[in-house]
């Protein structure tokens, strides 16, 4: 009568994929170097960080009072983030500002 109610087993869901080929793995480097292509480390450091704080480009840009739009291009490697930026973006991760130069 509740046959039709009952959820299928997830056996076959929770099951890992192991790789025993080492040639196929890769480290945490090339991982990001292969998700990120060639942005700068401290581009992709800049977008972790929002992105693990929950901030949109356009909240972080109030926080620092710059425009959304300098976010985005730092993000993507277009634009260099200076030192006094840097600063205020280290101050506001708690973390060393020399990760954004």
């Amino acid at each position: 009568m509740r046959e039709h109610t009952r959820k299928p087993p997830i056996e076959h869901l929770t099951q890992r994929v192991v790789r025993t080929n080492k040639e196929d793995s890769l480290s945490a480097d090339e991982m990001i170097r292969k998700i990120c292509g060639n942005l700068p480390e401290w581009a992709v450091t800049l977008r972790g960080l929002r992105n693990r704080e929950g901030l949109t480009q356009a909240a972080l840009g109030n926080l620092l009072g710059i425009a959304q739009t300098n976010i985005s291009q730092m993000e993507l490697g277009k634009r260099s983030i200076g030192k006094a930026i840097a600063k205020r973006l280290a101050d506001l991760f708690h973390t060393d500002y020399r990760l954004f130069l």
